[in-house]
């Protein structure tokens, strides 16, 4: 089965995190469960959505955002506590793991057959590829990761030594992204090593609402002012 998890703070959730839980409600399976993290004490009073609070993150997570160098403005701490539940759900070795960004409106039905197409057994990934001047990044907005696959355990440990390292080389930003970017390059070489990059062309920085048309809509960065809710 599938374990679905997204991210957003009091005010994220104030502004458009609410609409994007909202149309989760309505389009996704009644049988699957949302998992929302949050540094704040979020209440969502709905059988189907379930609050799990950064703090209980382990002390890795904490030391990334009390780090005080240059090197890592805030931005890379707030994508940090994306990639700490990432971490955190890569652990299980069951089913699937999908993240879905708190900016994220679904639009139609999302079906199991449909989330079942978009990655077969023997690949490891389902993402959206995006060029990041010579490096590969990816569109973390939605992506689906097979935590049953041989190389899941690979690729957990490669996600943890950056992130505990803070060693961001061999990437544009050191955001989440351009991590699960990175991996998905150095493991491409393997034998036997599949995923399925749904914007292969890499002819966009952002494939995903044209990907998605009518599934799914991302309200990214200047979008996010204009969206108007629907609550």
């Amino acid at each position: 089965m599938y374990q679905i998890i997204t991210g957003m703070s009091k005010k994220y959730y104030d502004h458009i995190g609410q609409d994007m839980i909202k149309s989760w409600l309505e389009y996704w399976p009644t049988n699957l469960i949302l998992t929302v993290y949050s540094e704040d004490d979020l209440r969502i009073d709905h059988p189907r959505i379930q609050i799990v609070s950064l703090s209980t993150m382990d002390q890795t997570y904490h030391d990334f955002q009390n780090h005080t160098s240059k090197k890592f403005n805030e931005r890379s701490k707030t994508f940090a506590k994306k990639a700490w539940p990432i971490m955190e759900n890569l652990k299980n070795d069951q089913g699937k793991l999908i993240w879905l960004d708190a900016d994220v409106i679904t639009e139609s039905e999302i079906t199991l057959s449909w989330l079942d197409s978009l990655l077969a057994k023997n690949e490891f990934s389902c993402h959206l590829g995006v060029p990041q001047n010579e490096y590969y990044s990816v569109e973390t907005g939605f992506f689906i990761i097979n935590l049953e696959n041989k190389f899941k355990n690979m690729f957990l440990e490669k996600y943890k030594t950056i992130y505990y390292t803070r060693d961001f080389s061999n990437m544009k930003k050191p955001f989440d992204g351009d991590v699960f970017g990175r991996i998905i390059t150095e493991m491409r070489p393997i034998d036997n090593f599949k995923f399925n990059d749904l914007s292969p062309s890499l002819d966009s920085f952002s494939p995903f609402n044209r990907i998605f048309k009518g599934k799914m809509k991302h309200y990214k960065a200047k979008k996010k002012i204009t969206f108007v809710s629907a609550v």
